[in-house]
């Protein structure tokens, strides 16, 4: 059954209390005794008629004040249908600024922005998808096509070992895309609580001290025991493995990566500090986005798909603080996690 129009169902509430408020006026009346039904005639079908009289009077009224006090809205739903069969940029105006239809005009116009705004961003993801997933498949395509070609065992099994390679990094692409995927979309559970961070510190760089001296470089934790913040583990873990594995890929041999936890006021600042070649100024506000590499040749060789930082980003704004990036060319560079502190 098809439900009734906003229109059809004012005049509806109109006609009942118009209705209501008529056999409520004959009854105090009767009450009253300022009305006495006429000799021969029945009370039960003077109500009746009146009601009916009530329902038809008021309902009709009804009906057309709110045609006309629902004409601002059809008028703004019109333009609305205008501007979406055109391809301009114009935003649907209110007449009224201050009633109910001009809410709901500045709402479409906030989502149009905002869908407007996401094509661009879909088509960049998308030709950036397409090229990271091209890139492996090629590669694999030639390299078996040279090992085919040459029958040799000795380059064959070498085609099967790049080939793995490249599978482990299409992989590795496909798991980030689905963990930021799932964590937009709060898939993924957070248990947010009060707990040291040198705890953490001193995890992340275990789990890669060996990585750190394969290129020979030192890994430092500094922290004191009583620094307290409000975190995840898994998210904080997350998000320093990811700026610990940068640091040791881009830094040269000989260096220092150090972890750093330290109360600020209200806040725990946590870095990640290394004395690579930096970040130029211009990169410094993009290295957060997908797939956005400052280097591209450079991060494939390394393995790297450029969504680490964009999970660095993700995980520490899902526990409610935020990253911050200090570099210098040719000094080094500072990832910067702030959290909230917890009470002592």
């Amino acid at each position: 059954m098809r439900p009734w129009s906003i229109r059809a169902r004012l005049a509806l509430w109109q006609g009942a209390a118009g209705t209501m408020a008529w056999l409520g006026g004959l009854g105090t009346a009767r009450l009253l005794g300022e009305w006495q039904p006429a000799a021969g005639t029945r009370p039960w079908m003077v109500v009746g008629a009146g009601s009916v009289c009530a329902l038809l009077v008021f309902g009709v009224t009804g009906y057309f004040i709110a045609g006309r006090g629902l004409t601002p809205l059809r008028d703004t739903l019109e333009r609305g249908r205008r501007l979406l069969n055109n391809s301009g940029r114009e935003q649907l105006t209110a007449e009224n600024p201050d009633d109910e239809t001009s809410q709901l005009v500045s709402l479409f116009n906030d989502l149009r922005e905002r869908l407007e705004g996401s094509f661009p961003e879909l088509d960049r993801l998308t030709a950036d998808l397409s090229h990271e997933l091209r890139t492996p498949l090629t590669a694999m395509r030639a390299v078996g096509e040279v090992a085919m070609k040459e029958r040799n065992p000795a380059i064959l099994y070498d085609a099967v070992g790049s080939m793995l390679e490249e599978i482990r990094r299409m992989n590795q692409l496909i798991d980030r895309l689905l963990l930021l995927t799932r964590g937009e979309r709060s898939e993924i559970p957070m248990r947010l609580r009060a707990a040291p961070v040198r705890a953490v510190l001193v995890e992340v760089s275990d789990t890669l001290i060996s990585v750190a001296e394969d290129k020979q470089q030192r890994l430092r934790v500094e922290c004191e025991e009583g620094v307290r913040a409000i975190f995840d583990q898994a998210l904080l873990r997350l998000a320093l493995v990811n700026l610990a594995q940068n640091a040791i890929r881009y830094s040269p041999a000989g260096t220092a990566v150090t972890l750093r936890g330290a109360a600020d006021g209200r806040e725990v600042i946590v870095d990640v500090a290394d004395e690579g070649p930096g970040i130029a100024p211009e990169h410094r506000r993009k290295v957060f986005e997908r797939f956005y590499r400052v280097d591209r040749a450079r991060s494939r060789a390394d393995g790297g798909v450029g969504l680490g930082l964009a999970i660095v980003k993700w995980s520490v704004e899902r526990m409610g603080g935020k990253v911050e990036l200090e570099s210098k060319v040719g000094q080094g560079s500072v990832f910067r996690l702030r959290l909230p502190r917890a009470a002592d």
